[in-house]
């Protein structure tokens, strides 16, 4: 497992501000050329930092950027 960087968070943001739209943690690690386990710890740090928030929608949990 990689480590998770103020690097790879950026990326991770920009990768949302990019793509504009909700997306899994899965979608991420598959954009960036990650593994799966870093890109969800590296996103659950972002939550817990406020600059990304999960959002249920039909079952399944994306992640997106906080509404304006």
């Amino acid at each position: 497992m990689a480590e998770v960087t103020e690097e790879l968070k950026t990326q991770i943001v920009e990768f949302f501000k990019e793509k504009g739209k909700m997306m899994t943690h899965k979608d991420v690690a598959k954009g960036l050329g990650i593994d799966n386990r870093t890109a969800k710890k590296a996103i659950t740090e972002l939550v817990n930092a406020g600059t990304l928030e999960f959002t249920s929608f039909g079952g399944a949990t994306f992640i997106k950027l906080p509404e304006a």
